[in-house]
């Protein structure tokens, strides 16, 4: 199933476990990308996937994903744009229950497109240096920098 989407009713699923449980697309998540973010911009990412459905009250579609694709950030030390480049492994499920490893199912349309932002906001690095800034020595500690600040030398009386 190559369809390019990712997004499919439960019936749908429930056909195409036995012909095709596998899936690829290529989607455009910038939507997703808040304003006030570091993100520059997002590449669009590649997500190759199969899923299962396990029987059973409450029923419930499990997803196994890779997910690939590039973002420009900000760097933490000169603001200049840096591309990361992601590859990862991602596990979803849904339900009707609260189970608190499951997403919740409501209705009967599973979309993936916002699992995917999720997954690649929450693995983006909280810090990205350029390869350029790492070689700057504007951003090393100067001699100065390395003695004990006047304001905080009083609380060296009470160091155990």
């Amino acid at each position: 199933m190559t369809d390019g989407k990712l997004q499919w009713t439960t019936d749908q699923l429930r056909k195409l476990q036995h012909q095709d449980p596998t899936f690829e697309a290529t989607v455009d998540v910038s939507g997703f990308v808040p304003k006030e973010q570091d993100i520059i911009a997002v590449a669009p990412a590649y997500v190759q996937g199969e899923f299962f459905i396990e029987e059973g009250e409450p029923e419930r579609y499990h997803f196994d994903l890779r997910i690939i694709t590039t973002l420009t950030v900000a760097c933490s030390r000169t603001l200049e744009p840096v591309e990361v480049e992601m590859d990862f492994l991602v596990y979803e499920h849904f339900a009707e229950d609260e189970e608190d490893l499951n997403r919740r199912l409501e209705g009967i349309t599973i979309d993936l497109l916002p699992v995917v932002w999720s997954n690649i906001y929450l693995e983006k690095p909280m810090r990205v240096i350029h390869p350029d800034a790492l070689d700057d020595d504007r951003f090393e500690p100067s001699e100065e920098d390395e003695g004990v600040n006047p304001l905080l030398s009083e609380l060296e009386k009470f160091k155990g």
